[in-house]
Order: structure tokens, then sequence, then C-alpha cells
């Protein structure tokens, strides 16, 4: 398979969160497309926080572009210099005040390939303790609370968690809870 071939790229959004590109590209077939967009936007890092017991830490947070209070996995963007690790220790520990000694990534992978660039890693993060208080940026606004994982598991089947890495991050802690990696 062949692929596409970029003859022109003009930006029409760029700011710290999203870049947002009209590119002219041609198909291998010789088909010119004019205007088709792209979403350049930071990588982020999710993590699936379990405590001894397998409680999972979930997040509640009013989301304003689909104007629902939705179930999240705590996780942020990478920001330029930091690895995957290093963005979903800083946000586990802002977001919640947890750390922990105990991580391993569970998944590395793009959200909606079709228009943006940007790439999802799920990180489990073992046996957290409080070690610290939350420290929120200015538009957030979180709740969490510590939800048994088959209970978890039971939000995303029934459609109460709508979040697709956080339901993948939850399905891939119980098949990993579980033995089956």
């Amino acid at each position: 398979m062949d692929k596409w071939k970029q003859l022109d790229r003009e930006y029409i959004i760029d700011n710290r969160w999203v870049k947002l590109a009209k590119d002219k590209v041609q198909l291998p077939n010789g088909t010119c497309l004019d205007d088709f967009y792209v979403f350049e936007k930071k990588s982020v890092s999710l993590i699936v926080a379990v405590d001894e017991d397998n409680n999972v830490l979930i997040k509640s947070e009013y989301r304003y572009p689909v104007d629902e209070i939705l179930y999240e996995l705590p996780g942020g963007v990478i920001e330029d210099g930091d690895s995957a690790l290093d963005a979903a220790k800083r946000e586990l520990l802002e977001e919640t005040g947890y750390t922990s000694d105990d991580w391993t990534k569970l998944l590395s992978g793009y959200d909606y390939p079709t228009k943006d660039t940007n790439v999802v890693n799920i990180f489990l993060a073992k046996n957290i303790k409080k070690t610290g208080e939350q420290k929120l940026e200015a538009s957030e606004d979180i709740e969490f609370k510590f939800i048994p994982l088959n209970e978890a598991i039971d939000m995303c089947i029934t459609n109460k968690i709508k979040v697709n890495g956080t339901i993948a991050g939850l399905m891939l802690c119980a098949a990993v809870v579980k033995g089956r990696t």
C-alpha cells in the first residue's frame, strides 16, 4: 500500500493545545484533495491507579464540549521534554495526590488516526499511596472515588463510563489482574 503525498500545509489554528492544519494531498491513485484537515494534539498519558485491594481511582469531571460529567482515568498531556511515564507520574500526583513505585505500560496507541496525530499512553500504577494533595489547574474541577475493578468494568459495559481511553485502560487492567497478559 502506498502512502499519500503532502503537497501543501496551512495552519488554521496554532496554540499550546492544538494545531489544525489544512493539507493539500495527493492520493496514490493521483486524486488530489485540497482540504484534508489534520489535528496535531499533544500526546497524553492516562493512569489506571489501583490500590492494594484492586480498587481503581476514578475521577468525575465536567467536559464542556459534550456537556456531561464523565468518569475518567487521571491523566494529562505529555509536555515537551517529558517521557510518557514522567507525564503519568506527574499527572497522578497533581490530579490526585497519589504516587506509586510499581508502574507498567499497558498501551501506546492512536486515539483517532483518521484526523488526529496524538498518541494515548496508558499505564497501570499498582499499590498507590496518598503522598500529597491535589494541585489542580484553574480549569479543573475534579472529584475522585475508589471503585472496585469489577464494578468499573461493569460501568464500561453498561455505558456509564463513556471515554474510550478509560474503557481501554480498565479492560487492560482487568486482563493483567486476571493474568491474561
